[in-house]
């Protein structure tokens, strides 16, 4: 999501010093679960879905788990946490708060096995230049390792380096696009699979290439060549319950959100194929979960029995503050045998603005005045609620 169209608000996090017991003040009873168990079986639900037609496809199995100490292989219970857009930077302090993240993470309890990150991982390469930018994926990734358990990262449009108008590399740039941060992440594929304590999990990269009058830029969309090896690679996976990650959402509700009719919301806030990448989805009938990012804001949104599950950012207002009420923070997934479940954390963060950041400046004072005129209609309303049951 570009910097340019947020709305920065108040923040409200106390200073408090990271300790070693898990905390969750703001959402404590947000939980969630999906289960094996479906409402229709597989051929009801073929039914539903217009096949289209069979094509070949590639299968591979490609990972980028670090050098940690091999798991054993085991089914049952495990935990796993989602860490999306934290726009990992200097400026703003934005390292030193994705360094208070990874604490929280590390204090968790029970600890998680491994994570996946949802995509923004360092703060942008889309116009950012182009030394900054190598030092951001420096920063995410060391700071990343410490977790001290695998991690697996997700394509977000920051992480791509000048797919946009506003580029400061050249056209002809050799790392221009995913190629700097794959090599810099050790990462084989933009998109893969693997399996972790008999569950499959499916990265995804709709971050997708087209050709615009400046150059080189991107729609967010999952192409052919991607959709044609997911459904031969969810086949091939038949009997294992399925959990994907894709950075931009197949679902959001901002639009409904925002009260606002004239938000274009096919237009980057979504992927442009949902339909095709549902029905991929749907059709294997062993696909719990969906995990999205991108919007920096929690929703969670069940269709034909499959969980779309988008996690609040890292970073919130991108080390600006809180977002649309939203402190940083991630969620952890609870894998119980055949039960997933989710809950939100967040932790304390106070942010660091430049000298540079009036926007940010002004938006935190509009979202001030906002939160103060909401305040006072609740105690109008309380009082008056009072007086009639007297």
């Amino acid at each position: 999501m570009s910097q340019e169209k947020r709305h920065i608000e108040k923040d409200h996090s106390k200073k408090k010093k990271l300790s070693g017991k898990d905390s969750n003040p703001d959402h404590s009873n947000d939980t969630h679960s999906g289960s094996l168990t479906t409402g229709c079986n597989r051929r009801d639900f073929v039914k539903k879905l217009a096949l289209g037609g069979a094509g070949l496809g590639l299968f591979t199995q490609t990972g980028i788990e670090k050098s940690w100490a091999v798991q054993p292989k085991r089914s049952g219970n495990f935990r796993f946490v989602h860490l999306t857009d934290s726009h990992v930077r200097r400026g703003r302090k934005g390292d030193e708060g994705y360094m208070r993240c990874v604490e929280h993470v590390k204090a968790l309890s029970p600890k998680p096995d491994f994570a996946l990150m949802g995509g923004d991982g360092p703060f942008d390469g889309l116009y950012t230049e182009k030394d900054e930018f190598d030092d951001q994926i420096d920063l995410y990734k060391s700071i990343s390792d410490d977790l001290g358990m695998p991690w697996y990262h997700c394509m977000g449009n920051h992480d791509v380096l000048g797919w946009n108008s506003r580029r400061k590399v050249p056209v002809d740039d050799p790392d221009i696009g995913k190629t700097m941060i794959m090599n810099k992440l050790g990462m084989d594929k933009s998109y893969f699979s693997f399996n972790k304590f008999g569950w499959h999990f499916v990265v995804l990269d709709c971050i997708h290439e087209v050709d615009a009058d400046h150059g080189p830029s991107y729609i967010a969309k999952i192409g052919e060549e991607q959709l044609d090896w997911l459904r031969f690679d969810l086949a091939a996976h038949a009997n294992m319950p399925v959990v994907a990650i894709t950075h931009i959402a197949a679902f959001s509700h901002l639009g409904q959100i925002n009260q606002d009719p004239d938000m274009p919301s096919m237009h980057g806030r979504v992927i442009q194929n949902t339909r095709d990448l549902r029905w991929v989805l749907e059709r294997h009938g062993n696909v719990r979960a969906l995990l999205q990012g991108h919007t920096h804001i929690n929703e969670d949104f069940k269709y034909n029995d499959i969980w779309y599950v988008t996690s609040q950012s890292v970073s919130a207002a991108w080390w600006g503050g809180n977002w649309i009420g939203f402190k940083p923070g991630y969620n952890v997934f609870d894998v119980n045998e055949d039960k997933l479940t989710w809950h939100r954390r967040t932790f304390e963060w106070e942010h660091h603005l430049e000298e540079e950041d009036d926007l940010e400046r002004e938006r935190i004072a509009e979202q001030e005045a906002f939160e103060e005129e909401q305040e006072y209609l609740r105690r109008k309303e309380l009082a008056k609620a009072a007086e009639k049951s007297e």
